[in-house]
């Protein structure tokens, strides 16, 4: 009987099993190891993706410590937020009226009667330390399963708004240079807190708010963050844009849904900027927190502060509109095992395996329409088209390799809609640059 090589040597090696063992053969229980993986980019190094919560929350609200309901404080609502069931809620008074010994409310209700206008000019302790006392109030209403976060809004209507979030410190646009020079504001988000006279906000993160929104005409260079002009050493602490801006009302039923400014968002990302997606409510009335206004989902191991400005620095986090049942959503974004927000460095002309899938938030399954983008064509604006997809796919999944290019740094996000397509949320992109790109981009 002829014994075929392919059998003879494996049985002759049993007994001699270490001398005769190969780089791909059997294992020590007898079963043949898998292949080692080859990954085209730098191997994920962050939390676990299986210890990622998706926690939802509202980023962006007034009351009247600047000008929200003359009768509100932040702690309403940071109670109401808590009562809505959401994860966190920022609060972000304009920079305006919160400096300290600035006691007035601006709300519109102040001119209505002697009464509200008696109300918003009368000093009290607590308004004529806004600041501190917003401090006192987040930290009476966090818990372990609710972070209420101190913010502000830098409000200078010639540049555009931002939100700061987490720093100890606060600077007013309309006395920081807020109106001549942007530079004023990101050279004091990089210095240190308590810098003398001039403050700093280096344990922050900010947000460009409603873009194209605030500035004092169409033909000034200065609009929009000088038309969203990078600056690099501003990059790691701007950490998102607003994708969705308001809610409904009687007027607009279908107020915040639209794509008014992913047009910006996409000139932000074209022009260097790591920004990830960020759905604000920046409501003035009481109306905080309800299910119809925009929403941000952050991926954070827990409710700590620190855990989610961590998880905002890694841009893992996603924009979200909601009208109707169902329309909350749950989306696991991976390009090769990592999350939504990251930016890689990759081997040139490889390609990036992407995996997006949706679900609403209560786990049942979810059908609509998902769109990728990578650099914006300026002929084909969201705001009007759905744009210039590089992949569509409906249901709940899209697939997609993703190319490293040798050009440069490119993004990528996904806009979920639904069947009838209207957007309900935007990822924050995945970047992929080639090793070059990246080594040249770590010296700068």
């Amino acid at each position: 009987m002829r014994i075929s090589k392919n059998l003879l040597v494996p049985a002759l090696c049993l007994p001699v099993l270490v001398g005769c063992g190969s780089s791909d053969s059997v294992g020590m229980a007898g079963t043949p190891s898998a292949p080692q993986q080859v990954l085209a980019c730098d191997a994920y190094t962050g939390p676990a993706l299986s210890s990622l919560q998706q926690l939802r929350g509202g980023i962006h609200a007034h009351s009247a410590y600047s000008d929200g309901d003359i009768h509100s404080l932040p702690s309403d609502y940071y109670r109401i937020a808590t009562q809505q069931g959401l994860d966190f809620f920022a609060g972000t008074e304009h920079s305006d009226t919160y400096n300290p010994n600035i006691f007035i409310s601006t709300g519109s209700d102040c001119f209505t009667t002697p009464d509200n206008l008696l109300t918003c000019l009368t000093p009290n302790d607590d308004k004529l330390r806004k600041w501190s006392a917003t401090a006192e109030q987040a930290a009476a209403a966090t818990t372990d399963t609710f972070a209420a976060l101190r913010g502000f809004e830098w409000t200078s209507d010639r540049f555009g708004h931002i939100n700061v979030l987490f720093s100890a410190d606060i600077t007013n646009a309309k006395i920081d240079g807020g109106y001549i020079d942007m530079g004023t504001f990101y050279s004091w988000l990089q210095r240190a807190p308590g810098f003398p006279l001039l403050g700093g906000a280096s344990d922050g993160i900010a947000i460009f708010n409603h873009p194209n929104d605030k500035k004092l005409s169409d033909s000034d260079p200065g609009r929009n963050w000088n038309l969203l002009q990078h600056v690099a050493s501003a990059d790691t602490q701007m950490v998102g844009m607003e994708l969705f801006n308001s809610g409904a009302t009687d007027d607009d039923p279908d107020g915040g849904r639209h794509d008014y400014y992913a047009d910006w968002y996409m000139t932000a990302l074209n022009n260097g900027w790591h920004v990830g997606a960020v759905g604000g409510e920046d409501m003035h009335d009481t109306t905080w927190a309800l299910p119809a206004h925009p929403k941000t989902v952050i991926l954070a191991a827990d409710h700590k502060p620190e855990t989610l400005r961590s998880a905002m620095l890694d841009r893992r986090m996603f924009a979200q509109v909601s009208r109707e049942a169902g329309e909350d959503l749950a989306i696991d974004m991976q390009a090769e095992g990592h999350p939504m927000g990251a930016q890689l460095s990759c081997d040139t002309d490889k390609t990036v395996p992407l995996t997006v899938k949706v679900k609403t938030a209560s786990g049942t399954p979810f059908n609509g329409i998902l769109r990728l983008y990578d650099h914006a064509n300026p002929q084909l604006l969201l705001a009007s088209t759905t744009g210039d997809p590089i992949a569509t796919a409906t249901g709940d999944t899209l697939s997609y390799q993703l190319p490293v290019k040798a050009d440069g740094e490119h993004w990528y996000f996904v806009r979920v809609d639904s069947t009838a397509g209207q957007s309900l949320a935007y990822t924050s992109p995945v970047w992929i640059k080639p090793r070059a790109v990246a080594a040249q981009m770590a010296i700068k």
